[in-house]
């Protein structure tokens, strides 16, 4: 099939002519969709994580009590659901309960005061909770 050329010497048709602009428009829209998909890939300047939880490491915490017993497990449980939910009152009246322990050793002492140090300083660094 032959199209008709236009009379105005350029020899382009009509419908060759409204591909073309077609073709520019798609072109020029998935390059601008491109580099607004794009323009939010990328680091971010913040640390993901704030740097009081840097210091509260619960797996490091657990391995100190390899064999607790009922009662060290216990107060285990609401640390970990208290540091994990941020709950740290409860995290440190936990971690009191565990320091008062007479059977704890020496390494395990060490990780108590370590995990409290932590969960006061991520006290101090977290957000202020909204009011209910």
């Amino acid at each position: 099939m032959i199209l008709p050329s236009r009379n105005d010497g350029s020899g382009a048709s009509p419908i060759g002519l409204f591909m073309t602009n077609k073709t520019t428009n798609w072109i020029a829209g998935l390059l601008l969709a491109g580099v607004v998909a794009f323009a939010g890939c990328g680091k971010s300047d913040k640390n993901s994580a704030p740097s009081g939880a840097a210091r509260i490491d619960l797996a490091k915490f657990s391995q100190a009590f390899p064999s607790p017993t009922t009662e060290q497990q216990g107060n285990l449980a609401k640390v970990n659901s208290g540091v994990r939910y941020r709950l740290y009152p409860d995290a440190l009246a936990a971690l009191d309960g565990l320091s008062n322990d007479p059977a704890l050793t020496e390494p395990q002492k060490k990780a108590v005061a370590d995990m409290i140090a932590g969960v006061q300083q991520a006290m101090t660094n977290a957000p202020a909770a909204p009011g209910q």
